[in-house]
């Protein structure tokens, strides 16, 4: 299957998401007799679109027909898509190829992503790859979250930390949001998934692993970066309040990520112990 096929069938699946999640009364349509099926009716968002019904049946069947970006942008108001999942949709309209991520080491141009990483001290600090690869971490990010040096090259993964693990849960206080969004993160970078060894062994692994994963993963949500405020449990500690701080380095290589967690104010002590969530 090439990789425009791959990349058709997402966007088959996010349309159908997203048509799922808006009313009639969304778009200024009467809510009239009951629907077997939640949300708009095919022919629903194609007129409001300005396309034929089979033609907009043609996208959601994952059929080989090219939109405009125009199309593509109407499709998008009427759908009340955010400006990342626009743009998360036109990617999936692209054509081109993928590239096998990185794993396990930093590729030389981002070294001194690494100089800043060992010189932030009392900050969690790491790098990681588009897929949430671990490629490098602080002693900070050791010590609050997990020592990532113990796991194997091939599961030094945030998201397999985040949804696998029985630590993840207990060392992030808001560990159900910070989880989403990571899930939501994943699938916007990678429209393609299917195309390459490490996505698609990523995903197997999730969905077996982890019913929250297998759940988030079928709502197609896609979310971009965000300077979030969450907080941090350390066994011993107390609870950190943390600002994330994200930059992104993009070269022929690939792009790597270097994610900050920025204390806020003191480290308080651990309050009464509340039901946590299994991964």
């Amino acid at each position: 299957m090439s990789i425009d096929e791959y990349r058709r069938r997402e966007r088959a699946h996010f349309l159908r998401r997203r048509r799922e999640n808006v009313a009639p009364t969304d778009v200024g349509l009467p809510e009239g007799v009951r629907r077997r099926t939640p949300g708009l009716r095919r022919e629903e968002v194609a007129v409001l679109a300005g396309v034929s019904p089979t033609w907009y049946t043609y996208l959601e069947q994952a059929r080989d027909v090219s939109p405009s970006p125009e199309v593509l942008d109407g499709l998008a108001e009427v759908l009340g898509l955010t400006p990342y999942e626009r743009s998360y949709l036109h990617s999936l309209s692209r054509q081109g190829s993928c590239h096998e991520p990185r794993i396990g080491c930093l590729a030389e141009s981002w070294k001194p992503l690494e100089d800043v990483v060992n010189h932030l001290h009392s900050s969690p600090a790491y790098i990681c790859s588009e897929y949430g690869d671990l490629l490098s971490w602080n002693e900070a990010a050791a010590e609050w979250l997990m020592d990532f040096g113990g796991v194997p090259e091939s599961r030094r993964n945030i998201l397999l930390w985040l949804l696998t693990s029985e630590s993840a849960p207990d060392r992030l206080v808001e560990w159900e949001d910070r989880a989403r969004h990571w899930v939501a993160r994943f699938r916007a970078e990678v429209p393609d998934w299917r195309a390459s060894t490490r996505t698609s062994f990523l995903v197997r692994e999730l969905s077996k692993a982890s019913p929250h994963f297998h759940f988030w993963w079928e709502e197609h949500q896609v979310a971009g970066p965000e300077a979030s405020v969450f907080h941090l449990r350390h066994p011993h500690r107390g609870i950190m309040a943390v600002r994330t701080v994200e930059l992104l380095h993009t070269d022929p290589t690939g792009t790597a990520r270097l994610i900050v967690h920025t204390p806020l104010g003191e480290i308080r002590e651990e309050p009464a112990l509340s039901a946590r969530p299994c991964p």
